[in-house]
C-alpha cells in the first residue's frame, strides 16, 4: 500500500478570521487560499485550548489536557520544565507514523518540553529551545539536538530547514513534516516585522476587525507597555494608544503574509518534485488570537479569568488532499485538534489504540462523500480549571468550583456579548450542557492529570511544584487564577 506523505503546518496564534479564504478582506493569503480551493476548508474548526502548549499536545496525542497532564504554555525557558518530557507515556502522531514507515521531521516550534532535542519519533529536527523569542535576528536553534547560532527571519529560516529535510529524504519513503511557524505570535507590533511586508498595509483600513472597546477582564498581552512583568491589577488597567492598535494591526497582518509567503515556498518544492499531489497538506493553528476583538489582545490566557471566547478557539483548518477529498468544499461541521490527529491516522492507514481512550473521530468521511449523518457537533474544551461545552446554538462555560460561569447563545449573540449564565429562561440549557460537559470529562480525564483535579501553588505569581501522582513529574506551568 502506498501512504501519502503529510505535511502539517502548525502556527501559533494565528486566529481563523486573519486569512482571505475565512473573508477577511484586506489579507492576501494566496498560497494557503490555495489549499481550500484545491481542497476543502472547515468553517467551524476549533482548538480544545486556547494556549500553547496543551493545543500542541492536543493534536499530538489525540488526548485530552486531563488526560496528558499538560494544562497551561510551557515556561521552557526554566530547566525544570525545558528539560522535561512532557508527553512522556504517550503515544504521539510522529511515533505512529515513524513505527508505520514514514521519515518524521519537526521544522520550527515543538513547546511541548526537550525543545532543544529531536522529540521522540521524529528522525530529524530543527527546534526553538527554551525561549522562541522576537521574529528577526540572531538565535541559537538546534539542529538534530546541537546548537546552531543563525541569523534572520525566523520564518524563512524555518522554511529553508524544511526544504532541507524534504530534499534528504528518499523520494520512495514516505514522509510526515510539522513546520511550526511563530510570526503570528507576539511582539505583534509592526517595527518587530519585516517591513516591506508591513509597508503593504500602511494605508489598511482593517474594516475586519471589530473596534476596540476594553473588556473589563483583559490583560493585553503583547502590546507595548503591557509586561508580564507587571502584576495583573497593573495590566488589567492599561489602555493600549491609538498608535500601538494600529502597530499591532499593521504587524499582525505582516505576520500572516509572512506565514503566507513560507506556505508557497514548500508548496512550490513539492510541485517541482512532483510530490505534491501524493501530499496531503493541512493548515492550521494552536488557537484562535484577538487583535481587539472581544476587549482584549491575545488568546486564553489574555483575560483573568481565563476564557474560551471564539476569537481564541476558532483556527483556520484548511486541507489539500488529491485523490482523498474533492477540491473546494467548505464544511460546515464542527472539528478540533482531536478530529486532526485521528484523520491523520485515518488517512495514513495507521489503526488507533481504542484503549487510549481517544478524544476525537476522523472526519475523513465528511470529505469524501461517504456521510455526515453520525457527525456531534458538540466540542468540548477546557484550560486548566475552567471547562467548556459548545452546539452550533449554545456555548456554556464552567469555572471551577464556583464560577463566574458563562452562557452564550450564539445563534442570535455571535460576539458572545451578553453572558446569560443563571438566567432563569436558559436553565433549561445551561443544565443540559453541563451535564454533557461532566459526562463527556468523566470520559476523557484522568484524575491524576484532571486540570480540575490537581492542585496548583502560586509562588511569585506563578503556579509550582505541582507533582502528577501518575508519572511523578515536577515542574512550572504558568497558569493564574
Amino acid at each position: 500500500m502506498t501512504r501519502p506523505n503529510v505535511l502539517l503546518f502548525l502556527s501559533d496564534d494565528h486566529g481563523q478570521w486573519a486569512n482571505g479564504c475565512y473573508g477577511n478582506s484586506e489579507l492576501q493569503t494566496p498560497h494557503l487560499d490555495r489549499l481550500a480551493t484545491d481542497g476543502a476548508r472547515f468553517a467551524n474548526a476549533f482548538t480544545p485550548c486556547p494556549v500553547c502548549s496543551p493545543a500542541r499536545a492536543c493534536l499530538m496525542t489525540g488526548r485530552t489536557p486531563s488526560q496528558v497532564g499538560i494544562h497551561d504554555w510551557l515556561q521552557e525557558a526554566e530547566p525544570v520544565i525545558g528539560d522535561f518530557d512532557w508527553l512522556a507515556g504517550e503515544v504521539t502522531l510522529p511515533q505512529l507514523l515513524s513505527a508505520a514507515g514514514y521519515r518524521c521531521g519537526l521544522s520550527g516550534k515543538w513547546h511541548l518540553g526537550r525543545s532543544h532535542q529531536t522529540p521522540p519519533g521524529f528522525d530529524w529536527s530543527f527546534g526553538l529551545p527554551r525561549w522562541q523569542g522576537v521574529h528577526t535576528g540572531p538565535y541559537t536553534y538546534h539542529l538534530n539536538g546541537e546548537p546552531l547560532e543563525l541569523v534572520g527571519n525566523k520564518s524563512a529560516l524555518i522554511t529553508d530547514y524544511a526544504l532541507q529535510f524534504l530534499d534528504e529524504t528518499p523520494a520512495e519513503q514516505p514522509f510526515f513534516l510539522n513546520v511550526g511557524y511563530i510570526a503570528t505570535h507576539s511582539p505583534y507590533q509592526a517595527e518587530t516585522h519585516d517591513p516591506d511586508l508591513t509597508a503593504r498595509f500602511a494605508d489598511a483600513t482593517f474594516r475586519d476587525i471589530a473596534p476596540y472597546r476594553p473588556h473589563p477582564w483583559q490583560r493585553n498581552e503583547g502590546l507595548a507597555g503591557a509586561s508580564r512583568l507587571l502584576r495583573a491589577e497593573a495590566r488589567s488597567t492599561l489602555q493600549p494608544t491609538d498608535q500601538q492598535v494600529h502597530s499591532s494591526y499593521i504587524g499582525y497582518y505582516a505576520a500572516v503574509t509572512e506565514i503566507d509567503r513560507e506556505v508557497g515556498r514548500l508548496l512550490a518544492r513539492l510541485e517541482e518534485c512532483g510530490q505534491l499531489d501524493n501530499t496531503i497538506v493541512i493548515y492550521t493553528s494552536d488557537h484562535g488570537c484577538s487583535m481587539g476583538q472581544n476587549g482584549f489582545w491575545g488568546k486564553g490566557n489574555s483575560t483573568r479569568p481565563l476564557n474560551m471566547f471564539e476569537i481564541s478557539t476558532r483556527v483556520p483548518l484548511m486541507i489539500r488532499a488529491p485523490g482523498q477529498i474533492a477540491a473546494g468544499q467548505v464544511s460546515e461541521r464542527c472539528v478540533d485538534h482531536y478530529d486532526t490527529f485521528q484523520t491523520i491516522c485515518d488517512w495514513a492507514g495507521i489503526p488507533v489504540d481504542g484503549s487510549r481512550n481517544y478524544a476525537g473521530a476522523s472526519y475523513a468521511h465528511l470529505l469524501d462523500g461517504s456521510g455526515q449523518s453520525d457527525w456531534d457537533d458538540t466540542r468540548y474544551g477546557e484550560y486548566g480549571d475552567l471547562r467548556m461545552a459548545r452546539t452550533p446554538s449554545h456555548k456554556f462555560v464552567k469555572r471551577y468550583p464556583d464560577g463566574p460561569h458563562d452562557l452564550f447563545d450564539l445563534e442570535i449573540d455571535p460576539d458572545e456579548s451578553l453572558n446569560r449564565a443563571g438566567w432563569d429562561e436558559f436553565a433549561a440549557v445551561q443544565d443540559r450542557l453541563e451535564q454533557q460537559l461532566e459526562e463527556w470529562y468523566s470520559r476523557h480525564e484522568e484524575p491524576t492529570c484532571s486540570g480540575v483535579k490537581v492542585k496548583f501553588q502560586r509562588t511569585h505569581n506563578r503556579h509550582e511544584a505541582w507533582r502528577d501522582g501518575k508519572r511523578e513529574r515536577r515542574g512550572l506551568q504558568v497558569y493564574e487564577k
